[in-house]
Parts: structure tokens; sequence; C-alpha cells
């Protein structure tokens, strides 16, 4: 063999031995990459396969795109749904809970305690009261926060029903407001007839006054009373006391520091054996005694509308105001107090429980007639009327209805002696004029007025001879 043979032949074993060792390490990650190669990544992931710790992440990223931050809201979302709720009052309350909103009178006096027992017995009802001033209870209802409402602010009232809280009013009782203060009365004011003459004596004399300052009837009563005195009381007068209190608290106020208050006479009768400093100075012992109709105190019933306020209990509400305005619980109300104060401290006003009682006489005609005549609102309203224009003292002309004087007096048939006619109205004022004036009279009625009664319409006599809640004609 020669030299150069042997050392191609050595070049050929060093290199099939290389191979050899190159061929041993392929064939041997074989075992190990077969199970990469039945995952289901290595097929789709290269060699440098790190994916699998990037796997779990595929499975997190779900989690964030599931709650984003845009995606917060949905978790706030039912506050702003709740808010609009509360302002449609979408509570729907117990159908056996009632929410009465009424003027702290009618608590302070003891009446709902003696009347509402027999209603929660005979509806197996709850009532829940609210007893603020009548002005508070009417914005309660106004919220819908309340189902029915029995209060004593009436130009309130009708503006309620006007606003559609309501879709109606009924009367339900009445009373009267007093003047009480001191026994000593430093103003002065004991047997003043009108309560306006009273306040202008309380003013001029700075005495102690105390208002309850709430808007309540009461409240605003009193201020109407200040208005017709030509006087606007101000916290800034020292003698002025306005406390924002209901009216038995006003009224231990008064007892304690010496001052004058309008009040209720129910819950001042109910409440007198507390207030040894006090006694009435005007509108007389009882209601028949109080000679200023303008302090009659009227009290209605409202059922919240449920068009406006679903969230209210109608149906309880609707059982209530029957309840409330019918003859027998009528009798009840007008019973309370009697016993024990010698009257009543609240008189049934229902156009219900009025049904019930025999015919009233409202306007009669006597003295020197051939026949007195008695009639009752409805008889007068069946005659024949006219309609007059008149201008009142105030430059306001309206249209008045009714039937003519002379048409009344003849069917009285005056006497040949009977020279003079005296008009006189409930509250005792009473204004003259001659007769044969008044029977030439083509125009002079006695109208109707709108809120029942009579009223003189004379045109060209004098203002005082325009009387309102006119009842008696008397010749003379």
């Amino acid at each position: 063999m020669s030299k150069r043979v042997f050392s191609w032949l050595v070049v050929l074993i060093i290199i099939t031995g290389m191979l050899a060792a190159c061929a041993q390490p392929a064939s041997a990650p074989a075992p190990t990459q077969a199970p990469a190669a039945q995952a289901p990544e290595p097929t789709a992931v290269p060699p440098t396969a790190v994916p699998p710790t990037t796997a779990p992440e595929p499975t997190k990223a779900p989690e964030p795109t599931a709650v984003p931050p845009t995606a917060v809201p949905p978790t706030v979302a039912p506050a702003p749904t709740k808010a609009s709720e509360a302002t449609q009052t979408p509570k729907v309350h117990d159908p056996a809970r009632l929410i009465l909103a009424t003027t702290t009178s009618t608590a302070d006096s003891g009446l709902l305690d003696y009347i509402l027992p027999d209603f929660e017995k005979l509806t197996n009802s709850k009532v829940d009261v609210i007893a603020v001033g009548s002005g508070q209870a009417i914005e309660i209802g106004s919220k819908g926060d309340a189902d029915v409402l029995l209060v004593h602010s009436r130009k309130a009232e009708d503006k309620f029903v006007a606003d559609g809280f309501a879709k109606d009013r009924s009367d339900v009782m009445y009373n009267d407001f007093i003047v009480v203060g001191p026994k000593d009365d430093p103003a002065k004011i004991a047997g003043t007839a009108a309560a306006k003459d009273a306040f202008k004596k309380i003013a001029d004399a700075q005495a102690p006054f105390a208002s309850r300052g709430d808007k309540s009837g009461t409240n605003t009563k009193e201020l109407s009373i200040w208005s017709s005195a030509a006087i606007t009381p101000t916290k800034e007068m020292p003698w002025y006391n306005s406390l924002g209190q209901g009216m038995g608290d006003t009224l231990l106020f008064s007892n304690e520091k010496g001052a004058y208050t309008l009040t209720d006479r129910g819950t001042y009768l109910s409440m007198q054996d507390k207030l040894p400093n006090l006694t009435i100075l005007v509108g007389g012992q009882n209601l028949a005694e109080n000679k200023d109709k303008a302090l009659l105190n009227p009290y209605g019933v409202l059922a919240v509308n449920p068009e406006k306020f679903p969230g209210v209990n109608a149906a309880l509400a609707g059982q209530f105001v029957k309840w409330i305005l019918s003859p027998e619980t009528q009798k009840i109300i007008g019973g309370y107090g009697a016993d024990k104060f010698g009257q009543p401290l609240f008189y049934p006003n229902s156009k219900e429980y009025k049904a019930t009682l025999p015919p009233v006489v409202a306007l009669k005609v006597t003295g020197k007639v051939g026949k007195e005549q008695g009639w009752t609102e409805a008889d007068v309203k069946a005659q024949k009327t006219m309609d007059v224009q008149y201008t009142n003292s105030k430059g306001v002309t309206a249209t008045y209805t009714g039937v003519p004087v002379s048409a009344l007096l003849a069917l009285a048939a005056p006497a040949a002696d009977a020279k003079t006619i005296e008009f006189v109205a409930s509250d005792g004022y009473t204004v003259e004029a001659p007769l044969a004036d008044v029977q030439a009279c083509k125009d002079c009625i006695v109208a109707f007025q709108a809120d029942g009664g009579f009223n003189t319409v004379m045109p060209n006599f004098a203002k005082n001879q325009q009387v309102k809640n006119l009842i008696e004609m008397k010749l003379k």
C-alpha cells in the first residue's frame, strides 16, 4: 500500500468517526423531543417555545377584559336608579299601614288618640301620625311622603288640589281661634270683639307676643290678622317672639313668659291645666260667644293623588277619608271633650254628616210683618234670581247673583207702620236703612256667598250697608 493511499484511508476513518459521533447526539434527543412533539404547542410554537410560561397569560387576559376600568359603572349604576325612584316615591307602603300628616292641634288636643283606634280596628291597620304645622304637613304630602292629610290652612289646601297633589278636599270639622294672654292683661285687650283690634293694642303696648312662626295654619291666620291691622311684626321687634314651635310648646312659652298668643280653642282647653297663668281674652268662653267670624277655623282632609305618587297607599287613604267623613265618626268627633270641658273641642262639618241633620233656617224676616218668614239656603236659592254688578270698597267690580230684597220682604207682608229695616249678620253686626228706599231699590239683592250663606248687595247705598253673612232682616 502506498503511503498516499494509507493517508487517504486514515482521513476516511477519521471522517467516518466524526460522522458517527455527530449522528449519535442527533438521534439521542429524539426521545426527549417525543413528548414535546405530542404537546399541542410545539407544532405551533418554534423550538424556542418558552410559551408554556406565557400560556397562563391568555387564561388571565379575559379577567381584565371582563372588568375593564370603563366597566366599573355597572356596579355604581344602581345608585342613580335609586335616586330617581326616591323623587317619585316608588316605595310601596305596607297595605295595612297608613301615613297621616296632620297639624299639631289634632294631636295636642288628644283628638287623634280618641278616634284613631276605631279606624285601626275597623280596617285592621296601623296609622302612623306625623304631627307638624299644616304648612309642613302639606309640604310632606307634596313630596308623596304621606298618604293622607288632615290640616287647617284653606288657601294652601286649595292650592294643593290645584297643583294636582290631591284630587279633592273635603270639610271635616271646625273650631275657632282665640287670643289668650296673661291674666293681668297689660295691653288691655279683654273683651275686644275683633282680633285685629286686639293685635293693634298689643303692638301699641309692645306687650310680649308669642308666634308659632312655623308656617302652620295658626301661624298663617295670625299673620293675616296682623296684616288686617296694617302691622308687619318682625323678629327684630323685642316684644315679638317667633318660636318655630307647635301649638303646645307655644302655649307653654306664653304661660312662662307672660305673653299673648293666638291659639285654636281645642288645644288651649285640652292643656288648660298646664297653663295657670293664661286666660281667654278675645273670642269668648265658647264658639257661640266668639263675635269675630274671621277666627273660624275649618279643617279639611285630602288623600294624596296616587297618579302623582304611585307608591302611596291610596286604598287605605280612601278608606280613611270615607271613615272620617261618615256620620258615625263625625258624631264621635262632635262629642270629644264635651263631658270634660262642657263643650266639644271640634264641631263636625262633613257634607255627609250635615245631610243627616234637619233643615236649618239660614235667613229670616221678622218684626213688623204680617207673617214672619224663615228659609233654608236651598229655599232662598230656589227663588227667582237676578245678577247685579257692584264695585266693592276695594274698587273691584264683580257680578253677584241673588234674590231681590224687595221680593223676600213682599213674602213677609210688611206692616203699614214699618219704617226701617235692620240687617243682622251672624257675628252680631247690624245696620239700618229706610224701608221704603230698600223696597224701591230694584238692584238690591240678597246675594249667594261662594262658601255658603248670604250677603247684601246694595248699589247706591252706604258701604256699611253691604252686610256679609246676613242671617236676618228685621222690620221696625
